[in-house]
């Protein structure tokens, strides 16, 4: 990863890069370092040196970097912060330090800050440090370089997508044993709602060391709005459609998995089969053709014309559309959900695939206003031969027959 960091950093001329972590898990300081730290600084030069700066709580972590550290507790951090104020404070600690390492010129910085924190510090900084210039590029370099994923990366990526399969085979056999109860379905315990399905999920993750985070189980008109996370307290109901979107998380901080299916409990009525049908369409239509070096946002174009051809309005034909296919194909999966590259966007979107990319491919068809709505979505790793590997491998049977 840290090679990654060198090479972007040489090819714009950068003198160094800052990760500044500030009382929260911090998935830029996770790649840098390569541990969570919750209040700590990282410094990095172009030729490779790097100085960790830790909380004295997180002393033993820092250690196990291999990277030379100090404790704020030895760059009296409370006395600059008691004397300058929060921003001021870490402003000159960041100062000496880079005078330390002799890092002068543009340099790249990282963290999750609140916007105002982080502007009165970046301007206290301009007036410390001699030289200094701030890198402004976009896409920045911390979002260049976890675009690719190298084999560790990889790794906990197929972990927690493994987790997603197994989990999504658990659903569908409970579901299976469900006694019909009118439109409603029943377990030992009584009608069975999308929170008890949720739960289920979740239950698995956990199971695996993995946070299930904000997942979706939605029915119905909640399934026609993409993020719609769906009401809990909700009967499961037969005869529509039910999206669950899951993108489980190595606990306290980590890779994710993204991974989306749509059933219905019983016979499908036509409509939503139509519709099931057409997003599928438009799925194979891309894992069929997907390989490295192609742009990014061909597939989003494929997507489009595909359903557009089928009587679908897309986000290319009416960009406002809140009916029809309403979002981009897909994006990177990493330390967040929601990554770089992204399968769609506007023409100033070059990107191509590359190797070590992991991305979804995830079309979507949307009518709430008809109580319909589905979406398929799996996760796959780009490889070095050109082809892929689909991480997420599970059924795509639309119906699920419960017992009689």
């Amino acid at each position: 990863m840290r090679r990654d960091l060198d090479r972007l950093m040489q090819q714009r001329g950068l003198a160094g890069l800052v990760v500044f972590a500030n009382d929260r898990y911090c998935p830029a300081m996770y790649y840098a370092a390569g541990r969570k730290f919750h209040r700590a600084i990282y410094f990095r030069a172009a030729d490779g040196r790097a100085h960790l700066i830790a909380d004295p709580m997180e002393r033993d972590d820092a250690a196990k970097t291999g990277i030379e550290y100090s404790t704020l507790a030895q760059h009296r951090w409370m006395q600059r912060i008691d004397a300058q104020g929060p921003a001021g404070g870490h402003a000159d600690l960041i100062a000496e330090m880079l005078g330390t390492l002799g890092i002068q010129g543009k340099i790249a910085f990282f963290g999750d800050l609140e916007a105002s924190f982080a502007f009165e510090l970046l301007h206290q900084l301009l007036q410390r440090a001699e030289g200094l210039e701030i890198d402004r590029a976009h896409p920045d370099l911390m979002s260049l370089a976890r675009a690719t994923k190298d084999a560790d990366e990889i790794e906990a990526i197929r972990r927690a997508s493994k987790s997603v399969v197994r989990a999504y085979a658990k659903l569908r056999e409970h579901l299976a044993t469900l006694r019909p109860d009118g439109d409603r379905f029943r377990n030992g315990a009584g009608v069975v709602t999308l929170g008890q399905l949720r739960t289920l999920l979740h239950r698995e993750f956990l199971a695996d060391e993995l946070e299930g985070g904000e997942s979706i189980v939605a029915q119905g008109r909640d399934a026609g709005v993409p993020h719609n996370r769906g009401n809990d307290a909700e009967p499961l109901r037969a005869g529509v459609p039910v999206i669950v979107d899951i993108f489980p998380g190595e606990a306290g901080g980590g890779y994710h998995s993204d991974f989306t299916r749509t059933f219905c409990m019983g016979a499908a009525p036509e409509p939503l089969r139509r519709l099931y049908d057409d997003c599928h369409a438009a799925f194979r239509g891309v894992m069929e053709t997907l390989k490295v070096g192609e742009s990014c946002r061909s597939y989003q174009e494929k997507t489009c014309a595909g359903l557009e051809a089928r009587a679908h309005a897309t986000v290319r034909s009416n960009q406002g559309t809140e009916e029809g296919y309403v979002h981009g194909l897909g994006h990177g999966v990493g330390l967040a959900v929601h990554e770089a590259p992204r399968l769609g966007g506007p023409p100033s979107n070059t990107q191509t695939l590359e190797p070590g990319m992991v991305v979804t491919i995830e079309p979507g068809l949307y009518y709430p206003s008809r109580g319909l709505g589905v979406r398929i979505e799996d996760l796959v790793v780009m490889r070095a031969d050109g082809g892929y590997d689909n991480l997420t491998p599970a059924p795509y049977q639309l119906e699920i027959e419960p017992r009689a």
